[in-house]
């Protein structure tokens, strides 16, 4: 099965060598080419070779699963392979210790049989290895192949596709920008004025002092404000207020 996949593969491999070269080559005579007939050479190969690598993805997904299947596989001969070392080196052991007598047919036909089964085990080992090495290097072919995709096409710009224009702000748009502010501090600076013209209800009538608003007289001349005390008197009737005293 491996060796059916691999087969595929690696013709499907040699096919997709075959375009880029017949395409590198079609870039060098590019200057001396017409370019309509440039053009469509190079649609004409490079379909081709998109197909090529389709078709080598799909196959690459068959090939990965063979790979699995023999890496599981190899684990289970590493057990099976330790239990028969184990037991090849108890017999011989136990032997040594004089449990078996090496004339004994029926000892050394356990032995043998173990070491046997043991080589056996090794070889299959073996060449479970060598199939699953050479299914990773088609595989990293593969890797190889599909990922240089199709020479001549740029797929950084399609590989953003929702990437925008960055925002360019040349010389004039910068002035107007900083006029605007400059504009936006005016105009600010204008509100605080009216602020300030509107904060002059305490002025004083006889100096022209502008005083805080809580006082009754004026800090700089002593003189009453009279329009914020008559105002305190009206909002507080001192004679309808109930002293206990």
């Amino acid at each position: 099965m491996a060796e059916v996949l691999e087969k595929k593969i690696l013709d499907l491999l040699d096919r997709r060598e075959e375009l880029v070269g017949r395409l590198n080559n079609l870039e060098n005579m590019k200057p001396d080419t017409n370019a309509r007939v440039y053009r469509k050479i190079r649609e004409d190969y490079s379909t081709k070779l998109q197909s090529v690598l389709e078709k080598i993805n799909e196959q690459r997904g068959s090939l990965e699963t063979k790979a699995k299947e023999l890496a599981s596989q190899i684990e289970q001969r590493e057990k099976i392979f330790t239990q028969q070392s184990d037991q090849v080196d108890e017999l011989q052991i136990r032997a040594k210790l004089g449990e078996f007598n090496h004339d004994n047919d029926d000892f050394k036909n356990e032995l043998n049989q173990a070491e046997g089964d043991r080589d056996k085990t090794s070889s299959e080992l073996d060449k479970l290895r060598k199939e699953l090495s050479d299914l990773n290097g088609v595989l990293s072919d593969v890797d190889h192949a599909t990922s240089a995709g199709v020479p001549g096409m740029d797929d950084s710009v399609s590989a953003r596709p929702d990437a925008g224009p960055a925002e360019v702000i040349d010389i004039d748009e910068a002035e107007l920008i900083e006029e605007e502010t400059a504009a936006q501090v005016e105009d600010l600076d204008m509100d605080l004025e009216d602020v300030s013209e509107d904060s002059e209800d305490n002025k004083c009538p006889k100096c022209g002092h502008v005083n805080p608003p809580h006082l009754v007289v004026c800090e700089e001349c002593n003189a009453e404000l009279e329009d914020l005390s008559q105002d305190l008197d009206d909002e507080f009737d001192f004679d309808d207020m109930d002293v206990d005293i």
